[in-house]
Parts: C-alpha cells; structure tokens; sequence
C-alpha cells in the first residue's frame, strides 16, 4: 500500500506520534510522582494511563489510514476501495479520539474532586462528569453506526441510508468539551477565594489548576475543524480535525498533570532527600513527601539537639499534607482555615534541661 502514502498523510503521522511520546512522558512523570514520591495514587491517574493507550491507539488507526492514502485527495488515489477503506481506519480513529477526549476530562474533574470540599462545587463536578460520560459514548458509538448498514458509514456507494448527520453530533461534543475544560479551569479560582492564603499564593495555585485553559483553546480549534467532517474529500479535509483532536487530549494530560509535578521538581532540583544541600551543614531541609502527616524537619545543621548541651531550641516545620502539588495545598489550607490553624508551618521551642549530681 505504499503507494497510497503521501500527501498530507507523512506530517500527520509525525505530529500524532510526536504528541504520543509526549503525552507519555507526562503520564510517565505524573505516575512516577504518584507512586515513588508521594505514594499516593488517585482514580485520576489510572484514568490518564487509559487515556494514554486510547491515545496509542488513536495514532494508530490514523497511521494505518495514511497507508491507503489518507490526507490525499481522491484524485490522487484513484482507487475507491482503497479509498474507502482509509475513511473506514479514520472512523475507528475517530472512535478511539473521542474516547481519550473524554477520559482526559473525567480525569480533570476525578482530580478536582480531591482538593472540592463544598456540596455544591462538588455536585457541579458530578454533573459535568455524568455529561462528559454519556455524550462521549454517544458520540463514540454513533459515529460508526449513522448509517444502515454499517458498511456505508465509510463506503456512501453502498445500498441503505444514513439517519443521523454525524456533524451535528461532533460540533455538539466539541462544545460541550470546550465547555468543560473553563468550567474546570475557572472552578479552582472559587476553590481558593476565601482559603487563609496569601494573595499571590492564591494566584499561584490557582494559575497552576487552571492550565485547562489551554486544553478549552485546542477544543475550540478542533470544533472549528469539524467543518471538514461533511467535506467531499472526507480523508483530506479532515486531517486538521485530526491533529487538533490529539493536541487537544494531549495538552489536557498535561495541563492536570503539571500540578501533581511539583514535588518531582523539588527531588530534582534539591535531591533525592528533598534537602538543599548535599552536606551537613545544609541549612534548610525540605520535607520529604509521602502520605504519613504531621513530619518534623529541623532547620540547621542537625535535625536534633546533642544529648547532656543544656537548653537548646529547635525549630521544627510541620507540614500538614501528603504531598506538595497544588492539590494538597488546597486540601490542607481548608482543614487549616476550619481548625484554625493559620499556616500548614509553625515554630516549636524545645528546651531541654540537663542536671548533674553536685558531690561535697
């Protein structure tokens, strides 16, 4: 089939598969922070693992499609089987693309329902979830099966007749994912508003949960490629919707996954241990992160005080989180403001008082 190969179909091939090494570095990343550094793992991240093999076999299909002459024009191929049989690759493809779409939202909205606490946020979050589950097997089931029989979904020269305009379908799932991805970007923001933060730790956070954004941009450029779905040369017109299919799941994955990050960057920018300094004479240790609470990290040259030294003072940070991504941080700050803790750090004065028995 080599000799279908070409046209727009090469380009396409590399960006999909570029964007599939990226899109498992990050879940690589993301799973490796979860597991070894805060051995903590979520519903979350085995969502985004699903989507990642979705997203492989997304790739997949639309490679094989480029072997019978997707991103070419008819013209070009000259041969309507063959023809016919790209269009038949690139619906599974389609298939498999909504699929990864949708699991990448769910995964956004299972991981803002850690850090969600009020009843009405996350009712807010059900709702989309519940929408996000039922639109994306619609779509994924429709868009093989609009027409009788089957066969004539990607052969039109077949007897029967089509009873849905699948077009109408897609720009209705676009929206609606677009409309997910700010709805989860903005949420974070009303997260955070009244939380005992600073101003620009406020920011911060919130920025880092809201990168969503990007994701919501990349929909609105896929639903705006959805024009090529009713095009007459159906495997050309619909490379862009393609590729903008898999950047859109992609910059999803990595904009929920940039949060969880955070505590990998600290391991690799203080070590292994967290600490800022290799020596002993480091003067600030970090903490190290995992799931067991209320750690103690002395700040100085040694954790503790020597044994028989008299009064001594230790100050002590406290760190009340199982990790440090921006999820945690908004946890811990609504436990803290309902406790009435201040601040997830505080100083511990220790004095230690030694005594010696005086002779005559």
């Amino acid at each position: 089939m080599g000799q279908y190969y070409g046209g727009l179909g090469p380009m396409t091939n590399a960006v999909l598969w570029v964007e599939v090494v990226i899109f498992a570095l990050f879940v690589g990343l993301r799973l490796y922070t979860r597991i070894s550094i805060l051995n903590s793992v979520g519903p979350d991240d085995y969502l985004i693992a699903v989507a990642l093999v979705l997203q492989v076999v997304y790739t997949i299909f639309v490679t094989i499609a480029t072997e019978y002459g997707l991103g070419r024009l008819f013209a070009d191929i000259g041969n309507a089987e063959v023809y016919s049989t790209a269009v038949m690759y690139e619906v599974f493809s389609q298939v498999a693309g909504l699929m990864v779409i949708g699991v990448g939202k769910c995964a956004v909205g299972v991981f803002l329902l850690r850090i969600v606490r009020h009843p009405i946020q996350k009712g807010f979050i059900w709702a989309f979830l519940a929408g996000t589950v039922f639109i994306t097997l619609f779509a994924s089931i429709t868009v093989v099966v609009q027409c009788i029989p089957v066969q004539k979904t990607w052969n039109p020269t077949l007897p029967g007749k089509c009873w849905l305009d699948f077009s109408k379908v897609g720009l209705t799932v676009g929206s609606w994912f677009v409309v997910a991805d700010f709805c989860f970007a903005i949420l974070p923001w009303f997260v955070i508003w009244d939380l005992n933060m600073k101003r620009k730790e406020k920011i911060l956070v919130a920025c880092g949960l809201s990168l969503g954004v990007f994701a919501g941009i990349c929909g609105i450029v896929r639903t705006v490629a959805l024009n090529g779905l009713n095009a007459q040369e159906y495997i050309f017109d619909t490379v862009p919707m393609l590729i903008w299919s898999a950047t859109e799941s992609t910059v999803t994955i990595m904009c929920s996954s940039i949060p969880v990050l955070r505590p990998l960057y600290v391991r690799v920018r203080y070590g292994s241990k967290g600490d800022s300094s290799s020596g002993q004479n480091s003067s600030y240790k970090l903490p190290m992160y995992g799931n067991q609470s209320n750690k103690k990290y002395g700040l100085g040259s040694a954790a503790g005080t020597e044994p028989n030294a008299g009064a001594s003072h230790q100050t002590v940070i406290t760190y009340n989180a199982d990790n440090a991504s921006d999820e945690s941080i908004l946890r811990d700050t609504k436990v803290q403001n309902v406790s009435g803790i201040s601040g997830g750090i505080r100083r511990t004065d220790q004095v230690e008082i030694s005594y010696s028995k005086h002779t005559q």
